[in-house]
């Protein structure tokens, strides 16, 4: 007798848990609504909203959350993102925006990671250091640079640009001073000869200075403005 009820508790019970899962996943539960669980500053809401739309009336259950992921990364300003199921007709979308540190060449921005990328318009980040190179440099480029302004603060002077040629010689630019060069070839240490170097300069040569040049192993060249077609060389 008492095998019978038990047989009829858990019969009744698999009953139940079938009629409330095929009402839970039952593909006419459909995909209402939305919501971007954080406050957006560079992405534009309008354009989530074009990339949820077409999957609204979906089933909630068999929608691609993956697919539906991708496109929301691939907006201009998004770095990350998470999409979740929020019961029980709702998306939960969660954007980490981009946070660009340098330029990358004329079109293209740099987070603090390293990593690249390319929104339509970089208009308002004129005034970031630009960095240029092999794309797969980008995250050695931004470490130079914080070792080379470190080192460059010692003068007073600023980076404005660095370009990593496919030879492998940096070439630095500066906020109203010369340019210098520099490759890689024990380059700490002629960096730190320069800067000790600099301010011995005679100041008709820095006053007229376009270019110093970094890479010779006893010391640094001179290159002068182009109306005195002058090269001078300092040893060390």
């Amino acid at each position: 007798m008492l095998n019978k009820k038990l047989a009829s508790t858990i019969l009744l019970l698999l009953i139940l848990i079938g009629a409330l899962g095929s009402i839970i996943f039952s593909p006419s539960h459909v995909l209402k609504s939305y919501q971007i669980k954080n406050t957006l500053k560079k992405v534009e809401s309008s354009q989530v909203e074009s990339v949820v739309k077409p999957y609204l009336g979906q089933s909630f259950w068999r929608l691609n959350l993956d697919e539906l992921h991708a496109q929301i990364v691939r907006l201009d300003w998004v770095y990350r993102a998470s999409v979740t199921r929020h019961w029980p007709s709702q998306v939960d979308i969660t954007i980490e925006e981009q946070q660009p540190v340098v330029r990358w060449g004329k079109d293209g921005l740099l987070n603090k990671n390293g990593d690249i990328f390319y929104p339509s318009d970089i208009k308002a980040f004129q005034n970031l250091v630009e960095l240029d190179g092999d794309d797969g440099k980008a995250k050695q480029l931004l470490k130079d640079l914080v070792i080379f302004q470190k080192a460059f603060d010692q003068l007073g002077w600023t980076i404005s640009r660095i370009v990593m040629n496919a030879d492998n010689v940096w070439q630095i630019y500066f906020v109203k001073q010369p340019t210098i060069e520099l490759d890689a070839m024990d380059w700490q240490h002629k960096l730190n000869r320069f800067i000790r170097a600099y301010p011995l300069v005679k100041e008709a040569l820095r006053k007229n200075a376009r270019l110093y040049d970094l890479r010779y192993s006893n010391g640094f060249a001179i290159k002068q403005n182009s109306e005195t077609q002058q090269t001078d060389k300092t040893g060390s």
